[in-house]
């Protein structure tokens, strides 16, 4: 039988004669040290377990598949377990399915009482947001953390920009980096997609819609993403020249577009040929204004624009402004190129140069079980039809089982919506799962409303 340390310790101990009391406390301290050794190797052992029942825990083909995007574009080797706050589309529609309205009211007073605790509508710089990814995450993780031990819930949220996925890496990104300040938190990575349908109300034969898709691997539908950004920019520069041809004498630059109507040159947004078509307008008839005053029309153009807002920056406004001659329109040649280039039939087909179909979304993503697709602002697109639960149903129908999910408690609707009209929609829509946003393009999200926060 082999004598441990401590028994043979013990035993050379008693054989021992000498002074009785030194022995009474080296045998003291040395059980002390036995327990001290003893409770030690406990820790460790738990400590190893934990960490090999962690190591063994299931890990979806979703994360991995998102790790090895961060690995890629990091250049360092990831552990999926380090994105576990992510979930794939099942936990998406399991937590989704337990969420109440008041959940995604987005004001003030719900903030401040814990009620808001998730959203899955909001944008970043990477498309036509104003606020950056990583002080997004710190204000949500901050509310985050704070919902939890008021409410023992954990935060839910996803990144939706407009055709752009560029957001949701760099997010998972930061998430890797330090999972544990994610500890409260589940990210599902999103993108709001737009694409062009027919319409029954307006001037406008064709209208953009829009949906929301949950679930998908930014890291390859980037590519997707990018071609459409190629295609719309090379539309703007096809459509501008067009224009410059038609009116020789006046310079337009992509550049000054650009500016003027805040467009975003690394995410150019749906329907586009709108700002080149009053760009076009505004340049075309504030030129001849400086020609007949003996302005420089460049300085003229740019001090005229300057102190208008974006959304007024029309010949319509110039005119009501005094800032044009009662006798200076719109060019009907210019608003010609403009039809040519926005989605029309020709021989019976829709021809679309910067848009996307319904049916090329759905292509794309169907060829991937793990997205899900929710209609955004609903009412927004059955505005377009005089029969919109035709529509609507239309979209379902053609979606291949994608469309499961609707914006019901959508949170950005202008004022003058009739929310009466809002409801009436989302019935048309109640066997759907409802869900909500902020929308939020403000360059703060939870930081300017919650007092506990940042800001």
């Amino acid at each position: 039988m082999r004598i441990s340390a401590i028994q043979r310790s013990f035993n050379d101990r008693v054989m021992f004669v000498g002074n009785a009391e030194k022995n009474l406390q080296t045998t003291k301290k040395e059980a002390a040290t036995a327990s001290a050794i003893a409770l030690g190797t406990l820790i460790s052992s738990l400590f190893i377990y934990k960490m090999r029942g962690a190591s063994m825990r299931p890990c979806s083909e979703f994360m991995s598949a998102l790790a090895d995007g961060v690995s890629k574009m990091t250049g360092n080797k990831l552990n999926p377990h380090s994105l576990s706050c992510v979930m794939d589309k099942t936990e998406f529609i399991n937590n989704i399915l337990k969420l109440k309205k008041n959940d995604y009211v987005y004001n003030p007073q719900n903030i401040e009482n814990f009620g808001f605790s998730a959203d899955f509508h909001m944008h970043t710089i990477h498309s036509d947001g104003k606020i950056s990814v990583p002080k997004l995450l710190d204000e949500i993780c901050e509310y985050a953390d704070d919902l939890f031990k008021r409410t023992n819930k954990k935060f839910t949220f996803s990144i939706t920009d407009h055709d752009s996925v560029e957001g949701v890496k760099e997010a998972l990104v930061i998430i890797a980096e330090n999972p544990e300040k994610f500890r409260n938190v589940h990210f599902i990575p999103g993108v709001e997609l737009s694409f062009t349908h027919s319409a029954t109300t307006g001037n406008n034969p064709f209208e953009i819609s829009e949906v929301l898709a949950y679930g998908i691997n930014p890291f390859k539908f980037d590519k997707f993403c990018k071609n459409l950004q190629e295609r719309r920019s090379k539309f703007i520069d096809n459509m501008l020249e067009d224009i410059q041809k038609a009116y020789p004498k006046t310079k337009f630059d992509r550049d000054e577009l650009i500016k003027f109507y805040n467009l975003n040159p690394d995410c150019l947004m749906m329907n586009s040929h709108w700002a080149v078509y009053h760009y076009g307008q505004t340049k075309t008839a504030l030129t001849i204004q400086a020609a007949r005053r003996g302005f420089d029309p460049e300085k003229f153009y740019s001090d005229t624009m300057s102190g208008i807002d974006v959304k007024n920056r029309n010949v319509w406004y110039l005119r009501e402004n005094n800032l044009l001659d009662s006798d200076i329109n719109e060019s009907d040649l210019i608003k010609f190129i403009r039809r040519s280039y926005e989605p029309h039939l020709e021989n019976g087909e829709l021809v679309t140069q910067s848009e996307n179909k319904f049916e090329d979304l759905i292509d794309i993503l169907s060829e991937d079980d793990n997205v899900v697709l929710s209609f955004a602002h609903p009412y927004f697109t059955a505005e377009k039809s005089h029969e919109p639960q035709k529509l609507l149903n239309e979209f379902i129908e053609n979606s291949k089982g994608l469309l499961q999910i609707s914006e019901g408690y959508h949170q950005a609707y202008p004022g003058h919506v009739n929310m009466n009209e809002v409801e009436k929609v989302n019935g048309y829509l109640d066997k759907l799962i409802q869900i909500g946003g902020s929308d939020n393009h403000n360059s703060t999200y939870i930081g300017a409303i919650y007092e506990g926060g940042l800001y």
